[in-house]
């Protein structure tokens, strides 16, 4: 009777220790763990890359990563919800439980991108200049809506343009304004004479977005 009393206690005590790590602290704890390899992941690039997603997922398996390049001893590793307003929480949740880490800063959501209309970008093999592109956008009833246009837009690969617009509204306004400040965003073709059509360069688009962001606060 003592034995099978020990054991129960044995198990609820187990069990209250298991309850304390939540999914956060079992992520921060294996990347603290592995801080250098991850550091180094250029050493072995697929296997630690997969092994990041792996980790990841467990916590929750539509969250991405990103990691920076090496500054001064140092790189970022972004967490990013890839656009889903639904994952917000998530994201936040585990950027808020990072531990103190030597070599990394960890930031939540895609940022801004310094001279974002400067980088071009490739996406399923179709290159997009941000310098071609044009907006058009309102500020209706409080919300802002956007358009943006594409020299070259074709209505049966719209997938492409669109997924290939919001990285690049990402790197313009960063990933949690992109979801959480702009009501409407549609596609389509630039006209033959964009300024004269009222449209305005996609290297504008942080300037006017701010002026309007700005205006609310």
């Amino acid at each position: 009777m003592k034995t099978l009393t020990l054991i129960l206690i044995t198990g609820v005590l187990s069990m209250g220790l298991f309850a304390k790590e939540n999914k956060e602290e079992i992520f921060w704890k294996w990347f603290e763990k592995n801080e250098m390899k991850i550091f180094q992941f250029e050493n072995d690039q697929e296997t630690i890359l997969d092994s990041i997603s792996e980790h990841l997922n467990l916590y929750h398996e539509s969250l991405v990563f990103e990691i920076s390049q090496e500054t001064n001893g140092k790189r970022e590793i972004i967490i990013s919800a890839d656009g889903i307003e639904e994952l917000f929480p998530s994201v936040e949740s585990l950027v808020k439980e990072t531990p103190s880490l030597n070599r990394w800063s960890v930031i939540a959501f895609r940022p801004r991108m310094e001279n974002y209309s400067d980088f071009g970008l490739t996406y399923s093999g179709k290159e997009f200049d941000p310098k071609k592109l044009w907006i058009y956008y309102r500020v209706e009833n409080g919300f802002f809506d956007l358009i943006i246009y594409f020299p070259d837009y074709i209505e049966d690969q719209r997938d492409t343009y669109v997924n290939a617009a919001y990285v690049l509204l990402d790197m313009a306004l960063g990933e949690y304004d992109v979801v959480k400040s702009i009501r409407y965003i549609d596609f389509q073709k630039s006209p033959v004479n964009p300024k004269e059509n009222g449209l305005q360069p996609f290297s504008e688009l942080r300037s006017v977005f701010d002026k309007y962001k700005n205006s609310k606060d």
